[in-house]
């Protein structure tokens, strides 16, 4: 009995330390600056324009190059790998904190609507689970994770490797008073310049070409995206960059995805802007993959989209 009580109360006193442990990692992700998701809640940056999506606008549209020309302030708000559901969570925390943009610029292809292209970065929304809309998102996206989540500590336990590094540095900047990211913008320049084999890589892989599988669950989160955005007054456009156009070859059914998107767009009354006839899809060149631009096709991209820009407010300025 006796050794049953010492068990009782090891038991207890591990749960009370997994428990602080647990709320010292909220404290530590949640004053990590340079997680755009804590960023955004603590910074004030009421942006006119917001562009969002995965890793291509992340790399390639830069706010500074992109103000010079539209005379507007943007904001990057596109995170790596992520897919709509994760890009939903963050427009709805950053609307949280700031006033609504008056333009969503939201990057959306083919590849965004397959499980197998970007995913739900689960561990990003650790720090503000029991928010209902945060929990109602990961018991869809990640059933596996939401039922841990109850015992101390599991929420960073099972993604640790993702959390520890970011944790710390958040403790860091917290006793440094850090109060910017280091991409203050939240565009991240490329960080390569050289084609990187993808494309003879995915021959390898698929010789005959790969088919898109459209994923309702993908489709359900963008027109959430959208619906969130249309509620805040946003006029939303959809928009893909320049994909490099010996790689269309191994798409054989990319049409038809993009005929799916298109349907998304004119059922919410938006457009969908493919940058598809600009000269550097033609070489890699301006690549360092087959939907990445290099820095180089990154400042082409950047300025063709802020005259898309420019010339959709001066049509909504001086309407015929």
């Amino acid at each position: 009995m006796k050794n049953f009580y010492k068990i009782l109360i090891s038991f207890f006193l591990l749960l009370v330390l997994f428990y602080g442990l647990e709320k010292l990692y909220d404290f530590a992700l949640r004053h990590n600056c340079n997680i755009k998701i804590a960023y955004i809640q603590k910074e004030k940056i009421n942006a006119e324009i917001l562009i969002h999506g995965p890793c291509e606008p992340l790399w390639m549209i830069s706010p500074e190059k992109l103000d010079r020309i539209t005379g507007l302030k943007s904001y990057n708000l596109a995170l790596t790998h992520s897919d709509f559901a994760d890009n939903y969570l963050h427009l709805y925390y950053y609307l949280k904190n700031n006033n609504a943009p008056k333009y969503l610029f939201f990057y959306v292809t083919p590849e965004s609507m397959d499980l197998n292209y970007n995913t739900f970065n689960t561990y990003r929304f650790a720090p503000y689970l029991d928010n209902p809309t945060v929990d109602s998102v990961i018991k869809e996206c990640d059933s596996n994770f939401y039922k841990w989540v109850r015992i101390p500590f599991m929420r960073y336990a099972f993604y640790n490797k993702n959390i520890n590094f970011d944790a710390i540095q958040g403790m860091k900047h917290y006793f440094n008073n850090r109060k910017k990211p280091y991409y203050v913008n939240g565009y991240e320049p490329p960080f390569q310049v050289k084609w990187d084999n993808h494309l003879e890589n995915f021959i390898q892989l698929y010789p005959h070409g790969y088919r898109f599988e459209w994923n309702n669950l993908r489709e359900k989160y963008l027109c959430k995206l959208i619906e969130l955005a249309k509620q805040n007054g946003i006029k939303v456009y959809l928009f893909e960059s320049p994909v490099l156009k010996e790689a269309l070859q191994y798409q054989p059914n990319r049409e038809v995805m993009v005929n799916r998107i298109k349907a998304i767009a004119t059922k919410y009354g938006i457009v969908f802007k493919q940058f598809d006839n600009m000269k550097i899809a033609e070489s890699r060149e301006y690549f360092m993959s087959t939907l990445n631009t290099n820095l180089k096709g990154s400042r082409i991209f950047t300025d063709s989209l802020g005259a898309f820009i420019k010339a959709e407010i001066g049509k909504a300025n001086h309407p015929e």
